[in-house]
């Protein structure tokens, strides 16, 4: 056989994968070429902050394993990186900011070996928040905020947050771990390790604190974000305070009121329960807020509420001696109109409805937007529809003048803009705004 016939003869065994030889050597180099060993730097290690706990796995690609890991040079005080097989791991809690580099090796089972190098400076407590401070302290949910201070009802407990500020320009939540603290003690009340805050029972202003690392919100000197126990200076503050929260609620919960249904309304009904306005059953009444869409056409922002009484029917405590809030969605015009210039009976001068539940636009059908008025209750924190035929809804004008300082209707104020909208009004003003800052219906 020729040399020539005898190539085209092996070529053919080749390739029908006969010969163990040819196979072998074909494989070998396409691994070799194709899955090469490579590791680089996790991004973990560019983020690192003084006092945090640190864990960063490096992770190599390609190669075979298992791999083996090893370093040179080092890592910031209170750091290290296991190695050896398995290893690879960053991890502790820097205790410096001063930087450290270090040069991490990998070896493959086949023994191939890749490296990458890297340095560690941890960022600092330095960074400026808007508080002017390393680290401020907020109320973001349940608080109504006032130029001054955060005004609180004794009752209620307030989750503080605090947010570290880095010299990277990162920010971390110091929340759960921060240590805090608030003065007067024991008259201020209390604080949990998780920066819940119950205000104290006496009239006055607290300080609340968190301390982080050595680094105390407002420097170090104790002047917090302030708290005030003292409730707002008449009830009819407090109805419209707690009319915000219960509003604020009632769409945080997935199965709370429908954004669809609240993005058609024209106005909304809030009548909050406490100890002291709860609402009763057969023939008792609930006092609360209206507040509608300014602007011509309900186009506009939500804005100053009225003063608004719920009387009649056999509505009342749900789960035996709970009270009980309710929100009513006012879906039309001539709802809105009638509330606001007579008594409204519903059922029989505005059609009313129990309201759907849930966030999917499928509950607000045609079904529901044939009723007037949408009606809705919570007891326990949960919230449910609830029939409220029968019932009686009109202004309280008496109330609106102890609110405002003057005589003003119900219809001033709502539809004409006679007064602005009152401090203990900004909570449920900026839940409606941000929730549904313009009218779909």
């Amino acid at each position: 056989m020729n040399r020539n016939a005898f190539h085209h003869l092996l070529k053919l065994f080749c390739l029908l994968g006969l010969p163990v030889f040819c196979f072998a050597q074909t494989t070998a180099g396409s691994r070799t070429e194709s899955n090469p060993l490579n590791v680089y730097a996790p991004p973990c290690v560019t983020q690192v902050k003084q006092y945090i706990a640190v864990s960063c796995q490096i992770t190599p690609t390609g190669g075979a394993q298992p791999y083996s890991y090893a370093f040179t040079g080092g890592f910031p005080n209170g750091m290290s990186m296991s190695t050896g097989t398995g290893g690879g791991l960053i991890n502790g809690t820097p205790s410096e900011i001063t930087g450290a580099q270090a040069t991490v090796t990998v070896t493959d089972a086949s023994g191939g070996t890749a490296s990458t190098s890297f340095t560690i400076a941890p960022a600092s407590l330095t960074g400026a928040g808007p508080c002017g401070s390393a680290i401020c302290v907020t109320a973001p949910v349940y608080a109504i905020r006032t130029p001054e201070s955060y005004v609180i009802i004794p009752s209620t407990t307030l989750q503080m947050a605090a947010t570290g500020f880095w010299s990277d320009g990162t920010t971390l939540d110091l929340t759960p771990m921060a240590t805090w603290a608030c003065t007067p003690s024991p008259a201020c009340g209390s604080v949990s390790a998780k920066g819940l805050y119950t205000a104290g029972r006496a009239p006055s202003t607290y300080h609340v604190t968190a301390t982080f690392a050595g680094v105390t919100n407002d420097g170090g000197t104790g002047a917090a974000v302030t708290a005030a126990a003292t409730p707002p200076s008449t009830k009819e503050n407090n109805r419209v305070a707690n009319a915000g929260l219960v509003m604020r609620e009632a769409l945080q919960l997935r199965s709370g009121i429908p954004d669809a249904l609240l993005q058609k309304a024209e106005c909304v009904v809030v009548i909050p329960s406490t100890l002291k306005f709860a609402v009763g059953v057969g023939g008792s009444y609930g006092r609360g807020v209206m507040t509608c869409r300014g602007g011509s056409n309900f186009q506009g922002p939500w804005g100053a509420p009225s003063m608004i009484a719920l009387g009649g029917g056999s509505f009342g405590f749900q789960g035996g001696g709970q009270a009980t809030d309710f929100v009513l969605l006012l879906m039309n015009e001539r709802s809105a109109s009638s509330v606001l210039t007579s008594k409204v009976k519903l059922g029989a001068n505005a059609s009313a409805a129990a309201g759907p539940l849930g966030r999917e636009t499928a509950a607000a059908t045609d079904a529901f937007f044939r009723a007037e008025i949408l009606t809705y209750s919570r007891a326990r924190g949960l919230f449910a529809g609830v029939s409220l035929e029968g019932s009686t809804l009109r202004p309280d004008n008496r109330a609106n003048r102890k609110l405002y300082g003057k005589e003003v209707s119900a219809k001033g104020i709502v539809l004409q803009g006679e007064v602005p909208p009152p401090l203990s009004a900004l909570e449920l003003l900026s839940v409606l705004n941000s929730r549904s800052p313009s009218n779909k219906s």
